[in-house]
């Protein structure tokens, strides 16, 4: 859902802020990754939201089996993947694995350096399986444009980017909201949603200017 990792990612800003912890700047930057990549408009904006199934099945683009990790990055990486997200033969869903980052904090210099190196190399392992995983047959998009869950993602893309200094995630925020301004208002009527190929501007609406009141919105 759009709305939730709006909340999300701006949470993760505030706790980089913080506490300075990578962790969290990692968290925000994959993300941003996601949105980008499944969630984008042509127009720039939003879409609403992700199926959980697909195939008839829940879940079924998201998980994995032991079997399939092995074939894509070979026994000894896939070992070493499967130890850190819960992998296993049995699995931890209903026969399958959702990859679960287990906590594996450094307690020292040396393990922290270690697990800066971990992290290179699972990023590494996780673009393989997310390369694999385009294969599958994609869970539904709802491509409505809602205004409320666009104006939650485009504070949350403003305030991160302006949190952690990235300049392109502001800009993505200003071209969303220049996106709704100019395509789901009529006059001074901020309408709920829009879906591609149409310019109705469904109910219910706002006023842009919170001082007008006059009357309700028209039908």
């Amino acid at each position: 859902m759009l709305y939730d990792n709006a909340q999300l990612l701006e949470l993760l800003a505030l706790a980089h802020a913080a506490t300075g912890r990578a962790l969290y700047r990692e968290r925000a930057e994959e993300t941003i990754g996601w949105l980008e990549r499944e969630m984008m408009t042509p127009e720039g904006a939003f879409c609403a939201s992700l199926d959980a199934d697909s195939e008839g099945e829940e879940g079924k683009f998201y998980v994995w089996s032991l079997a399939e990790i092995e074939q894509v990055l070979g026994n000894e990486d896939a070992a070493f993947f499967a130890a850190r997200y819960d992998v296993s033969a049995a699995g931890n869903f209903e026969g399958h694995n959702i990859l679960n980052r287990l906590n594996d904090l450094p307690r020292s210099m040396e393990d922290e350096i270690a697990t800066e190196v971990a992290a290179g190399l699972l990023a590494i392992l996780r673009g393989k399986l997310l390369i694999q995983r385009e294969k599958r047959v994609r869970p539904g998009l709802d491509d409505k444009v809602l205004a409320d869950w666009n104006g939650l993602m485009i504070a949350a893309l403003a305030n991160a980017g302006a949190l952690m200094g990235q300049g392109d995630w502001v800009g993505r925020a200003a071209h969303a909201f220049r996106f709704v301004v100019a395509d789901m208002t009529r006059g001074d009527r901020l309408g709920h949603s829009w879906r591609p190929g149409t310019a109705a501007v469904s109910r219910p609406c706002l006023r842009l200017r919170r001082h007008d009141s006059r009357g309700p919105c028209p039908p």
